[in-house]
């Protein structure tokens, strides 16, 4: 799971691609998180990143403040 203080991965990203952020007070995360771990066991992504995400997705669902997307 990533945390923003601790996230690597938007250090990767070129200034000029296009990226999508969810946060998990949004209610719709999760489900969104969980298509993308199903879709990328499907096309053989490394299985620890694919747990990582259904354990985002869990922790997403656990958040206290969740809410419809703004």
């Amino acid at each position: 799971m990533a945390l923003k203080q601790f996230d690597k991965t938007l250090e990767k990203v070129a200034d000029d691609e296009p990226i999508f952020v969810l946060r998990a007070r949004d209610v719709i995360a999760p489900m969104a998180v969980e298509h993308w771990a199903e879709m990328a066991a499907k096309l053989q992504v490394n299985p620890q990143k694919v747990l990582e995400a259904y354990q985002c997705a869990e922790s997403m669902r656990n958040w206290k403040e969740r809410r419809l997307p703004d």
